[in-house]
């Protein structure tokens, strides 16, 4: 690929002259890397460095952590509190403190510790928590699913996008040099009398347009390369690749199959689906703090003090002890706050339930949207496709009617104008056409790396501007 684009940066160079501006160009494109990547090089490197899916990621991994942390309020608690004191002291024992009577010092050590153990019986609260975390976690999972379709969407259209670059390059390159050609006959034929100076002007103004359209297309391909690189984390260069097959035609009576599966398989779908279990778990849980709640109770705990300051008789204790038992917990008034938890996560139900909706006919949407640019994109390449083949065949009909002077020099270069643009907009057409069956798959949850396996499966390197034309 390196010198391929050496190639074309010192054509670039003998059309533009010793300027700045070809010794820029032929600087960037001299120094790309020669090693090139594939479609599913790119996924594979943005499936490691993409920051999005990279953070999807921690996000379904911090999320997993809720169903563990739920299911501990269904299992015993216990806890240690444990206490020393040291105290220094004199007291006064007598019927009169100022008898006179001598104090007497004091040096208490006092320590203390209780073991409890709490099992939960009676917790409504906790049993929806727990139902609630299961739902949190499978509303993880659905995200993760979603930023993995969107990882495949952005790394296709990346590839893409630079692939439609490369091949405007490709196709500025023929055309520049058809232009050549045809300027180099209209000098000939003007030095000879057979020609005007006109067509001779009209070659070199068709000339300069084409040199503004490669450079045009040269900054396209470094925009779109850093597009790529900010998608992998990385510099890759490509191989410029061209589809050796169509793919497969969809029939306008398979869209209500795709809505279908799109309002039951759409992440975004099952994302809200989610979301609504978790709002209704809240609003048991907030309900819950209305009823009694039962828990068993069991401790143990010892005690020593070697004295206390305010009795005379210095005696010390050790207390060892246990109990258990049941606490019942009756809820009678909260001024109003359990109350008005409760009509909050009510509300916060109902508007879960419209966004369940609003995922719903969004999703109806982007499937509506994408299946009508597969289908409408499929008709479109298929008519470039013929524009193509009757663009070539007339700027070969201007050519012979040139020579026999028929046709004049301008109408050679307009046939060629035209086929040349075609031939890009057959490019991006193709694109779009697979990018939209990429999204019409993403719509209904169906995309996989497989998928673009397949799309490179029907890719072939073309390097060269010939291969480009006769290829389309």
């Amino acid at each position: 690929m390196k010198d391929d684009f050496v190639q074309d940066s010192m054509s670039l160079w003998r059309c533009v002259g010793p300027s700045p501006v070809g010794w820029l160009l032929g600087a960037l494109l001299g120094s790309l890397p020669s090693q090139a990547q594939t479609l599913m090089d790119v996924y594979q490197k943005a499936r490691i460095n993409d920051s999005q899916y990279a953070a999807a990621r921690k996000s379904y991994d911090a999320a997993l952590e809720k169903l563990p942390q739920s299911i501990a309020g269904l299992l015993p608690s216990v806890n240690v509190v444990a206490n020393r004191n040291h105290q220094i002291g004199e007291g006064v024992f007598s019927g009169d403190a100022y008898s006179g009577v001598p104090s007497v010092s004091r040096d208490i050590r006092i320590w203390n510790w209780t073991t409890q153990l709490t099992q939960p019986l009676i917790r409504w609260g906790n049993w929806a928590n727990v139902a609630q975390a299961n739902a949190q976690v499978e509303q993880a999972k659905e995200q993760l699913a979603l930023a993995e379709q969107d990882l495949i969407v952005r790394a296709a259209q990346a590839y893409f996008d630079v692939q439609v670059a490369m091949q405007n390059i490709q196709v500025a390159d023929a055309q520049l040099a058809a232009v050549n050609e045809q300027l180099i006959l209209a000098e000939r034929t003007f030095e000879v009398g057979m020609g005007t100076i006109t067509d001779v002007h009209e070659a070199k103004a068709k000339q300069a347009l084409s040199l503004a359209q490669r450079v045009t297309s040269l900054n396209d391909l470094t925009t779109k390369q850093s597009e790529l690189e900010r998608v992998v984390g990385e510099f890759m260069p490509l191989t410029v690749m061209h589809m050796t097959q169509s793919l497969p035609s969809i029939h306008p009576h398979e869209l209500t199959d795709w809505l279908t599966v799109a309002a039951a398989d759409s992440p975004q779908v099952r994302i809200q689906q989610a979301a609504l279990q978790v709002a209704r778990q809240e609003v048991s849980k907030s309900m819950s703090a209305h009823a009694p709640t039962l828990d068993i109770l069991a401790n143990r705990s010892a005690s020593f003090s070697s004295g206390t300051l305010s009795s005379p008789a210095d005696l010390s204790t050790r207390v060892n002890s246990h109990q258990t038992g049941l606490q019942l917990t009756i809820p009678l008034f909260s001024g109003g706050a359990t109350q008005s938890k409760v009509r909050e996560s009510v509300a916060l139900a109902e508007k879960a339930k419209d966004d369940l909706t609003g995922a719903q006919r969004n999703a109806s949407s982007q499937v509506r949207q994408a299946f009508a640019g597969v289908v409408n994109g499929q008709a479109q390449v298929e008519a470039l496709e013929a524009a193509v083949v009757a663009g070539r065949n007339a700027v070969e009909s201007n050519k012979i009617g040139f020579q026999i002077g028929t046709r004049i020099n301008p109408d050679v270069l307009n046939a060629e104008q035209q086929l040349y643009t075609t031939l890009r907009d057959l490019s991006k057409a193709r694109v779009d056409a697979v990018m939209q069956g990429l999204k019409l798959k993403a719509a209904t949850g169906s995309l996989t790396a497989e998928d673009l396996l397949v799309l490179e499966r029907m890719m072939v390197p073309a390097t060269a501007a010939t291969q480009l034309v006769q290829s389309n």
